[in-house]
């Protein structure tokens, strides 16, 4: 069987180190996918009983192009159909004569399900899903599992910041895949051409960065990558003053939730704890949250969108607490700016704070037009977040200092 010789040097390499996880990053038809699979349609013959866990977007892209990668990998191979046969029925499946199998899983569906077994972990395309997604299939990974992601660079994403070290990621291009047609080469060689000396931020630009040479190109990651979970109780015991801060959501059935955070600001780290997020709460329950901080005065940032100053009246009534009340600042370019003032910290979130931890792995850059803007999703959290350093940066030094 002829081999991406370049790729599988590489996975030999890494799984010598036990490298936990391998990207494969790579333009056009640079080869990432049909390599990665001829890999373990290998291991699964050599190492019987072999079990491994393919996560892709849709069945449409299972379908043709997994399947027909692996088809062609038997074929190659010298296989029939007793070495490798793939169910339909029951689940999809692929079947080896080793008692070696792949199984499948949809990005999003529950895979808890799932023993924790799998040798290999492969996400395919895995630009397409999000971090939850990754982060509860690898809890079906058995002791020393090796996990494989790939994707088209067409954004710099969660999986750059939360995976991607030093020595774990390969940049392919189309000139690694022996196996290309030569329409295809002379189509990517077209746009090679067409792009190599155009100017930055053009088109032309853009596709010969991304398409052929497989690198990120104009566009950014993660909105906040300097964070960390960090014990309860570096936040609860801490001495600094605390804003507290609001964003709405659930009013009028809208599918974004209500929450209320705790900001902590350091010089060079901003501490975070999530009181409340839920998208089936009320007022009344968010009145009982509050009553349950230890009262110092703090500040409050509401959000003014949803009827925000209506809410805030509503939850002084149920609770008689008098924090110092102030609406958020917003305008145009206050998100952008707002999230450019906070880079230079460490985002510092407590543990429990679960939904915190989640959107900042996945509040990311977008390309919006000719512009990057932040994806208007995984931001409640951070808004609060945002709100609230925006009222801390006005506050006099002599309040910032009461304990």
């Amino acid at each position: 069987m002829e081999l991406l010789k370049l790729h599988h040097d590489f996975i030999t390499y890494h799984q010598e180190k036990n490298t936990p996880f391998i990207i494969f990053q790579g333009g056009r038809r640079s080869g990432k996918t049909v390599s990665i699979l001829q890999f373990l349609y290998m291991e699964s013959l050599i190492h019987p009983h072999t079990r491994t866990l393919i996560v892709t977007d849709t069945y449409a892209r299972l379908k043709e192009s997994i399947f027909q990668d692996l088809i062609m990998i038997n074929r190659s191979a010298g296989g029939d159909g007793r070495r490798m046969r793939i169910h339909f029925t029951g689940g999809t499946r692929v079947l080896f004569e080793t008692g070696s199998d792949f199984a499948f899983v949809y990005a999003g569906r529950d895979v808890r399900g799932y023993a924790s077994n799998f040798t290999y972990i492969f996400f395919n395309e895995c630009i397409q899903y999000d971090a939850r997604t990754v982060r509860e299939a690898l809890k079906a990974a058995g002791p020393g599992c090796q996990v494989f992601f790939d994707y088209n660079p067409y954004t710099r994403f969660w999986v750059n910041d939360l995976y991607e070290t030093a020595d774990n990621k390969l940049i392919t291009t189309y000139h690694d895949n022996p196996f290309l047609s030569d329409f295809v080469r002379r189509e990517l060689d077209r746009t090679a051409a067409a792009g190599k000396d155009a100017a930055p931020g053009t088109m032309e630009r853009y596709l010969y960065e991304v398409e052929c040479r497989g690198i990120d190109s104009t566009l950014s990651g993660l909105c906040f990558p300097r964070h960390k979970a960090v014990p309860d109780e570096e936040y609860h015991t801490s001495p600094l003053m605390e804003v507290l801060a609001c964003d709405w959501g659930a009013l009028h059935a809208t599918a974004d939730p209500d929450v209320i955070c705790g900001f902590r600001f350091a010089s060079d780290a901003i501490y975070c704890h999530e009181y409340y997020y839920s998208r089936e709460g009320g007022d009344a329950e968010m009145a009982a949250v509050l009553r349950s901080i230890p009262f110092r005065r703090q500040y409050l940032v509401y959000d003014t969108a949803t009827e925000g100053a209506d809410r805030i009246r509503s939850l002084f009534a149920r609770t008689h607490l008098r924090f110092n009340f102030s609406p958020a600042r917003k305008g145009a370019g206050s998100i952008l700016t707002g999230i450019r003032n906070l880079q230079p910290y460490e985002i510092r979130v407590t543990a429990s704070s679960r939904h915190f931890l989640e959107e900042l792995e996945n509040y990311r850059f977008v390309q919006k037009g000719d512009t990057l803007q932040p994806v208007d999703d995984w931001n409640h959290c951070c808004d609060a977040l945002r709100y609230a350093f925006d009222l801390w940066t006005m506050l006099p030094a002599q309040r910032k200092n009461v304990k």
